[in-house]
């Protein structure tokens, strides 16, 4: 799946697939290595899977900041997770602080403000 994000033209809908995919089936150590095994640091390393922290669906890019922070977690994915650019690491922080604020049931936050914006 990896290969196909980095690879191949998708559609949306293709990629939510995808991410929604990698999310739901990385979890353990040893699904993270894997995952890190086949984004080596000299091939983009967690690139292709930060882009889905800018994909147009806010439920996948609220998944890919799941698996990034999984990922973040893992004891040798903390080196992926500071290859990330700076401009990676604030969509991360900015999805998170939606994901925050939404939960809190902030009454300024409004989800078809963001569309507006975006």
């Amino acid at each position: 799946m990896h290969d196909r994000l980095r690879s191949q033209r998708l559609t949306p809908m293709q990629s939510k697939e995808i991410y929604s995919a990698l999310c739901e089936h990385i979890h353990s150590y040893d699904e993270i290595c894997l995952l890190l095994s086949v984004a080596p640091e000299s091939h983009a390393g967690l690139f292709y899977i930060a882009l889905g922290l800018f994909h147009k669906d806010r439920g996948v890019r609220n998944r890919a900041a799941d698996l990034l922070e999984r990922i973040g977690e893992h004891e040798a994915g903390r080196h992926w997770w500071r290859a990330l650019s700076r401009f990676e690491k604030l969509a991360y922080i900015r999805i998170r602080r939606e994901a925050e604020l939404e939960l809190r049931g902030n009454p300024g936050y409004s989800p078809d403000v963001e569309k507006r914006v975006s």
